[in-house]
């Protein structure tokens, strides 16, 4: 059996590919197929499911975008949709050094 390095080329089609099997559900980007703020919402906004955060008391978390088993923030209370907001253009700051 090859391994994963020696089989696909980085940066390649196939790697790609191969990638995008490997993590479904995740949203393409790029022109045209940029995720609405309102979906991004729905879809990052969950409860959790850990015990150590629910020992402490937090219900609700906002996942990461390309590991969804990061945690933004946590909270006690659902967040608003103004909260989200906020938080995401915190990361986005820290990301790109625009905030």
């Amino acid at each position: 059996m090859q391994r994963f390095k020696e089989y696909y080329e980085i940066g390649t089609d196939k790697y790609t590919k191969h990638t995008k099997k490997k993590t479904p559900g995740q949203v393409d980007e790029g022109p045209g197929k940029s995720e609405s703020w309102e979906a991004g919402y729905k879809r990052r906004v969950v409860k959790t499911t850990k015990p150590e955060h629910k020992e402490k008391g937090y219900k609700w978390r906002i996942k990461g975008k390309d590991r969804s088993e990061i945690s933004i923030k946590l909270y006690r209370d659902k967040p608003s949709y103004k909260e989200f907001t906020n938080q995401m253009k915190r990361v986005a700051g820290h990301e790109f050094g625009s905030r």
